[in-house]
């Protein structure tokens, strides 16, 4: 099912204006990179691309789409154009809801995107570091001991009510 989508999705863009707009970037590395991203959309976030936001733009440009290039690998340069590309074919032949945070979740990644595949690592780093639980470190004051107030009742006559 996925790769039918990837096949279409990708023909229809390497027949579009803004594919033959790219003259620089061989036809056949446009059809490669575009082949990936769309395989981490469909194939790993089980998304269709023209539904994607900002945040799956992150996901799959950040953190899945390096995986599928090699380290150093010259391909990987044209990325930021042929998506650039592919984008403006999206918004013309589909109705895209959030193009706005697509471009910026593009533009705002990029950076890290070259990073994985110039390291061949990818960057880790936390959306939602987990927060420890707030442990209280005085000790907890018995019904029966002074109330810590300097009254001189038992907190359980003072300030326990």
């Amino acid at each position: 099912m996925t790769s039918r989508e990837v096949t279409l999705d990708t023909a229809a863009f390497l027949d579009s204006s803004a594919s033959q707009g790219l003259t620089k970037i061989p036809r056949e590395d446009q059809r490669t990179i575009l082949e990936r991203f769309l395989g981490c959309a469909y194939e790993d976030l089980g998304v269709a691309p023209h539904k994607l936001d900002g945040e799956g733009m992150h996901s799959i440009l950040g953190h899945l789409l390096p995986g599928r290039f090699a380290r150093k690998d010259p391909l990987a340069e044209h990325v930021p154009a042929v998506l650039r590309a592919w984008l403006t074919h999206l918004e013309e032949t589909k109705v895209v809801g959030s193009a706005y945070e697509m471009r910026a979740g593009l533009e705002h990644t990029l950076d890290e995107f070259r990073t994985a595949v110039a390291t061949g690592e990818a960057v880790h780093h936390h959306h939602h570091e987990r927060q420890q639980p707030f442990i209280h470190g005085a000790p907890k004051t018995g019904r029966n001991d002074p109330c810590p107030c300097g009254s001189g009742k038992k907190f359980k006559q003072c300030h326990m009510r």
